[in-house]
């Protein structure tokens, strides 16, 4: 098969090499002089119908990556610069390559084993607190990634301090003038309850709406990807998210019985997390359902990440790093604040003895 070229904005040739995926959207590719360079090339029939807003929205996200140092620093796919065919057609962009596999197969209870052998909790935690310190930047300047799910994070299996983000092209941004793009697309199952049965093309997304499907991929990657939602008896995930049912904690239903916790390792595993990490999915999930205020910020997550990780290093509240320990966490080990943390205070109002 012929290389494929596409030029620069200066019009200047350059090579496309490797293919790396495909979707519906277009395909991405290497760069051949620049392995460490991406460029996708959207299929002829989305930039017949959608090409003109694609452009200008990938335009927007240049100019904001060019305006916004902190950009450039973070671990993102992030359009760096346009790319035409070579009759001088908008078809593309240009990004940094991101490495990994998706968080989809580290939160598999069979491709974990395969593809991250002996994997622990704290490099879970590492992870999740490089992926959530990205969005907590990406806040700052008004963009919400919106379309938060496994398969768009890619981790190394020997490097447990980055997380990339990729499909970038899809988050919310606002730029300079403020005009609004929306993110338009999502998979139910993650999408938090006020966006549900809406359109993506017209929603706008918020810091309280990433935060509950950040919520839900952190529960994933610690239960095995079991979605918290899922019960005995009950409706879909999506149906049970809406009705803010979650069985876990000790006001859900017991383990077993018809709206509980299917069978299987999930009430150990749930038991090994931290109290507090316990007690912010339960408000994110009950509460947080119905009101979104409520629902603990990313720098919460951030510091309670923090100490959860710190903690199992340093043998606090009788935490362990396995990730699946044969017997549930006993009833008597507390968790406690980690030393040198700031603000020894429970970081959230409403109680959960868990």
């Amino acid at each position: 098969m012929d290389s494929i070229c596409v030029f620069d904005p200066q019009g200047v040739p350059q090579q496309l090499a490797a293919q790396l995926g495909e979707g519906g959207e277009g395909a991405v590719y290497r760069l051949q002089v620049r392995p460490d360079v991406a460029v996708k090339v959207y299929h002829p029939d989305v930039l017949a119908r959608h090409g003109v807003a694609l452009r200008g929205k990938i335009e927007a996200q240049v100019a904001l990556f060019q305006h916004i140092p902190a950009l450039q620093q973070l671990p993102l796919a992030w359009p760096r610069l346009s790319v035409f065919n070579e009759a001088g057609e908008w078809v593309g962009y240009a990004m940094k390559a991101a490495e990994g596999v998706p968080l989809k197969k580290l939160a598999h209870p069979v491709l974990q084993k395969q593809v991250f052998p002996g994997l622990t909790r704290r490099q879970i935690t590492r992870r999740l607190i490089s992926l959530l310190g990205t969005i907590e930047v990406l806040h700052q300047y008004r963009i919400f990634v919106g379309d938060i799910n496994l398969n768009n994070f890619l981790t190394e299996p020997g490097k447990d301090d980055t997380v990339w983000l990729i499909d970038c092209d899809s988050m919310q941004v606002f730029d300079e003038q403020g005009r609004h793009f929306p993110c338009r697309v999502g998979v139910a199952e993650f999408t938090a309850p006020e966006h549900q049965k809406q359109s993506f093309d017209t929603v706008v997304r918020t810091a309280e709406s990433d935060v509950y499907s950040l919520a839900i991929l952190v529960f994933q990657c610690f239960m095995l990807g079991r979605h918290p939602f899922d019960q005995i008896d009950g409706g879909t995930p999506v149906q049970n998210m809406r009705k803010g049912h979650f069985p876990y904690g000790k006001t859900g239903i017991r383990p077993g019985m018809p709206g509980g916790i299917p069978p299987g390792p999930w009430y150990l595993q749930w038991s090994w997390l931290s109290f507090k990490l316990k007690n912010a999915l339960c408000v994110t999930f009950r509460e947080g359902g119905l009101q979104p205020t409520q629902r603990p910020r990313v720098r919460d997550w951030l510091k309670l990440l923090k100490e959860y990780e710190y903690s199992i290093s340093n043998g606090l509240g009788g935490l362990c790093d396995e990730l699946r320990p044969p017997l549930p966490k006993s009833q008597a080990g507390i968790s406690q604040t980690a030393p040198g943390l700031s603000n020894s205070r429970p970081v959230f109002s409403t109680p959960f003895p868990i």
